[in-house]
């Protein structure tokens, strides 16, 4: 009887496994096609350009989104987008020295957005890490394109409510070069977070959101993920600045 049951649980382990290896084969072949697809979609995303919409059933193709939040140097054609407009004459960082960034991004209209953004290079990786948990939690940001999309003017891209990063430029009303000049500081939501001093408040158009005591939609404060996550990883924000008030902006402590 031991014997029959031997034989009989051999014979089928045999069979068993002999099929098993034949899904296997059949599954790791399903497998490298998927894993195949959802590179050609990945690549083609990345071609797209920023502000452009990676629908839902991409977004569930291609699965893992990591390989879409990255930085990478100044290519030829991203920095013929710069030249002369947001990396003007007298740039005091070199190109060599600064980062292209690409992430996605949630938008107001719940919509999954390319995003784009050039950084200093010691600062790259920790963008890429705010996107990447920002995007992660359906955190809002409507637009984020370059600078140069709006001519370098950072009054007509926060009007437009853009986040943006490096711009060489002065601190308004100022001879000071703005941490933005070194990619070291970046606007979310502008818009909605303006920039305040006594004399009146940037953009001209956020009138409706000067008063930091009323329930604005997306108000940035101390309790807003936005807040949090920048602050954890070192970064001062201008909500906590005395002389001016300046709710959209993060800097890299020195």
């Amino acid at each position: 009887m031991l014997c029959l049951m031997t034989a009989s649980t051999f014979c089928g382990c045999r069979h068993d496994t002999k099929e098993a290896d034949q899904q296997s084969d059949s599954a790791a072949a399903r497998t490298e096609i998927t894993t195949e697809a959802e590179k050609i979609i990945a690549e083609d995303v990345k071609e797209r350009k920023a502000g452009s919409i990676v629908t839902a059933d991409e977004l569930k193709k291609i699965g893992n989104t990591d390989a879409l939040f990255y930085s990478e140097e100044i290519s030829d054609s991203v920095f013929a987008r710069m030249d002369g407009v947001s990396f003007g004459k007298g740039c005091v960082v070199s190109r060599e020295n600064l980062r292209y960034v690409r992430v996605l991004h949630v938008g107001f209209d719940e919509k999954t957005h390319i995003g784009e953004l050039v950084c200093n290079q010691a600062l790259a990786d920790c963008f890429v890490s705010v996107f990447k948990e920002l995007y992660e939690e359906s955190y809002p940001i409507e637009k984020m394109l370059l600078i140069d999309e709006y001519d370098g003017d950072d009054e007509k891209s926060m009007e437009d409510n853009n986040t943006s990063c490096f711009n060489f430029r002065r601190v308004p009303g100022s001879d000071h070069l703005s941490q933005h000049a070194y990619g070291r500081a970046i606007d979310i939501n502008p818009l909605y977070n303006p920039y305040i001093t006594a004399e009146g408040y940037m953009p001209v158009n956020a009138g409706a959101y000067t008063d930091r005591s009323e329930n604005t939609p997306h108000k940035i404060d101390t309790d807003d993920l936005c807040y949090q996550v920048f602050v954890k990883r070192g970064f001062f924000w201008g909500g906590n600045w005395n002389s001016v008030k300046d709710y959209q902006h993060f800097q890299m402590k020195d």
